[in-house]
């Protein structure tokens, strides 16, 4: 198969993935969790909000506020702007952000260069490809190819601290993800890395050992990692 096809079967795989997946609602937090700030969703490549239906709802019914965005496209710069308009448009002061896969990129750019660095509280990423995916190469900038290891896009969003400002990071990465490796994951500053040795890279996103990590992270501890 050659480098081109590859890729389109990469695509495809993911699309298949999410396919079946019903659509996702958000709630209000009872009085116990008015204090706590939000938590963003915000899906990865080719994706929807509805892939966080099962932890939308296990937050939701912990006591927090969830909101999840349906991302314009797989430009992560415009992904970001889109962040910025959403919080801004739902008057948002602080937020905690739980992103997937590529969405943790978009999040990214929207914390270090958008100002995101002072209303994003809790940052926590699962299977992101903070340091890319070769394979993304073969792909338009718009399509996956700011994915790529030696691109402009991470060179500008990896340069310097990777970790800026107040907001707590937190990446967990898994062994069996199958799409993200674990060294990919990983951020070189003063991040929490968790790595789990069992979730597949959609298992990220309902697997209950995962879930009380992310909780942790929320709460704002580094989570132990789970064998």
């Amino acid at each position: 198969m050659s480098a081109s096809g590859r890729w389109s079967a990469a695509r495809r795989s993911v699309i298949i993935a999410l396919a079946g997946v019903g659509l996702l609602s958000t709630g209000a937090s009872p009085a116990n969790g008015a204090q706590l700030p939000p938590v963003l969703l915000v899906h990865g490549f080719e994706s929807s909000p509805a892939t966080f239906a099962t932890m939308a709802a296990r937050l939701v019914r912990s006591g927090r506020t969830v909101y999840a965005i349906a991302l314009p496209g797989q430009d992560n710069v415009v992904n970001a702007g889109a962040i910025r308009a959403f919080v801004a448009a739902h008057h948002l002061r602080q937020v905690d952000i739980v992103a997937h896969s590529m969405g943790g990129l978009s999040s990214r750019w929207f914390i270090k260069f958008l100002g995101g660095s002072v209303l994003v509280r809790h940052y926590v990423a699962l299977g992101t490809p903070q340091y890319g995916l070769w394979l993304t190469c073969l792909a338009p900038p718009d399509d996956g190819g700011q994915m790529c290891p030696i691109g402009d896009f991470l060179g500008r969003l990896n340069a310097g601290d990777d970790t800026p400002g107040a907001t707590k990071y937190t990446s967990i990465s898994s062994t069996g993800d199958g799409i993200v490796p674990p060294w990919s994951a990983r951020l070189d500053g003063g991040a929490c890395l968790v790595q789990d040795n069992g979730a597949s890279h959609f298992a990220l996103l309902t697997d209950t050992r995962v879930y009380r990590q992310v909780v942790d992270a929320l709460d704002g501890s580094c989570p132990p990692a789970f064998s």
